[in-house]
Parts: structure tokens; sequence; C-alpha cells
């Protein structure tokens, strides 16, 4: 137990016929770090942006070993914390990561068959 219920929540890594996907919850930067000790874990296809595309989760290191191909943030449009934050947007960007996110995209979906996904959103 950290003291810091952000840092306290449930991560997962799931796997869908070879499509990985990884769930971070509203872990901080502090929970990245540990979880950087078993960088073989990390990797998925598709990353749920931590902390709702927060300045506290989504560090440099923590992207490069996730290395998706896709990240999805959910946040409300205009919401008074401001997530994403401009900077999380940007690295992930820099990465050649694509970003999808509730509030440009409403719903998002993914499909998975036959070992392969699909991102799909409402708008």
């Amino acid at each position: 137990m950290t003291g810091n219920l952000n840092d306290g929540s449930i991560a997962m890594r799931i796997e869908v016929e070879g499509v990985q996907m990884l769930f971070t919850g509203d872990a901080e930067e502090d929970a990245e770090e540990q979880m950087l000790q078993q960088p073989e874990r990390l990797q998925a296809d598709i990353f749920h942006a931590g902390h709702h595309g927060s300045s506290t989760s989504n560090t440099a290191p923590f992207l490069d070993a996730v290395d998706p191909e896709a990240a999805i943030y959910s946040a409300g449009a205009d919401n008074e914390y401001g997530h994403p934050h401009d900077e999380v947007v940007e690295r992930i960007h820099e990465k050649g990561i694509d970003l999808f996110g509730t509030a440009e995209h409403g719903e998002v979906y993914v499909i998975i068959e036959d070992g392969e996904w699909e991102l799909y959103t409402e708008r």
C-alpha cells in the first residue's frame, strides 16, 4: 500500500488472441517507475493512458516500455482538470502513437478478431 490512492490503482495487462492491452488506472509516476522494474510485462498494442492523460502519469520512459500502436484516454470534454494534459498529448504524438479519447471521439471501441484489432470511435 502506497498511501497514494492513485498509485494504488489496479494495473492490468490483458492479452486476447495475441493482442495486448495495458490499463494502469490512475497510477502516477512512482507506480510507473515500479512497473518499469519488469519492462517485459508492459509492452502492449493498445495503452489506456494513465490517469485520464494526466502529466502525473504517462512518462516518456513508461511510454517507451509500453511501445503501443494506439493510446486511449478517458476524460470529459472541457473537464476542470484539463485532461488530457497538453504535454502528454504531445509526448504521445512525438512517439508516433495514435491517440484517441472520449472527449474528442466519444465512445472508443476495440474489436479483436483472428488476432487482429481495429479501433472504432463514436465520432
